[in-house]
């Protein structure tokens, strides 16, 4: 059996040797040539495999580190991740936070996304998490009254559903959508009516899931969607941007 290095030729020339690096290491985890959890060879082994040096390779290894595709573990060696579509999704979530998008264009983001979640919930979910979902439906009119109450349970209530869908990165997605603007949402909760509204959202989509219906599930959430951005953009407009 040939050793792992074998594996590591020689690397063409049209990117930096970093990038080049990173590139040939990304398309042997992806091959599965090294698997989530597998050491990776030394840092000299892969400076002389791939005939750069060893500032290149940690260069590499550290752009991969901050991807979520590897890491260095204590007492030595770096290693491939458990490379979960919530770590791989990170980048992608930060990404987002720097980007100045609009209102318009989170919620519509959002309507395809969480509308299309909410349909494969009522096709996927089990029934311990159908029963879960209709309990926290009952306990947000409780809590409609209290907005942070309803913040906290109203976010647990839109990661049950993406978790119910069964697709980890469209999940990952949808918490780094629902994470965005989140300072606006915090503003409309305290408006009257919004929470009650959001409440009775809720138990129309726990209700469509429950019986396994995606097509009122998806139009449920999407009526939901539609709510949360007309009182978002009527709390942008009473309060302003904020400080």
């Amino acid at each position: 059996m040939l050793p792992v290095t074998a594996a590591f030729a020689p690397l063409p020339q049209q990117k930096s040797a970093s990038e080049r690096v990173g590139d040939r290491l990304r398309d042997l985890i992806a091959a599965g040539n090294l698997a989530a959890g597998e050491k990776l060879p030394s840092e000299n082994e892969l400076a002389r495999a791939m005939q750069v040096s060893r500032p290149v390779v940690r260069e590499a290894l550290r752009g991969l580190s901050m991807m979520g595709i590897v890491e260095s573990r204590q007492g030595g060696g770096c290693y491939v991740t458990d490379l979960s579509a919530s770590r791989l999704m990170s980048p992608l979530s930060f990404y987002l936070q720097l980007r100045d998008y609009s209102t318009e264009e989170l919620f519509r983001a959002r309507s395809l996304i969480d509308g299309g979640l909410a349909a494969d919930a009522a096709r996927n979910g089990d029934e311990f998490q159908k029963g879960r979902l209709m309990e926290m439906a009952v306990l947000g009119h409780d809590l409609s009254v209290d907005p942070v109450g309803f913040r906290v349970m109203d976010a647990q209530f839109h990661d049950l559903i993406s978790a119910m869908a069964g697709n980890g990165f469209l999940h990952s997605v949808s918490q780094s959508l629902y994470s965005l603007a989140i300072e606006l949402r915090r503003r409309a909760s305290k408006m009257p009516g919004v929470t009650a509204q959001s409440a009775r959202d809720h138990q129309a989509i726990a209700k469509a899931i429950a019986a396994g219906d995606a097509d009122a599930a998806q139009m449920a959430m999407l009526a939901h969607v539609e709510h949360i951005r007309t009182t978002t953009l009527q709390a942008a407009e009473l309060e302003g941007p904020g400080p």
